[in-house]
């Protein structure tokens, strides 16, 4: 995404885990445009990563829940 405020890339993705699952990992890398964009994300820093973050990561972890449940039943 890229505005007038800031240009912005996020990448979802799974990584192995300790138990040899997956668990889902978010980046995201951001730079602001000018001071108004600097400004405007320290400002907004607590409410992404308390409620925006969370939010996508769980809603990306049921999505990949419901597909692999459904590609998956009636299989041995």
């Amino acid at each position: 995404m890229a505005n007038r405020t800031v240009h912005t890339v996020m990448h979802l993705g799974w990584v192995p885990n300790e138990s040899g699952g997956y668990r889902g990992q978010m980046a995201v890398l951001v730079k602001p445009n000018g001071m108004f964009g600097k400004a405007y994300m320290a400002a907004i820093k607590p409410f992404r990563y308390l409620f925006v973050y969370p939010a996508l990561m769980r809603e990306f972890d049921r999505r990949w829940r419901a597909h692999v449940q459904q590609n998956h039943s009636g299989t041995t």
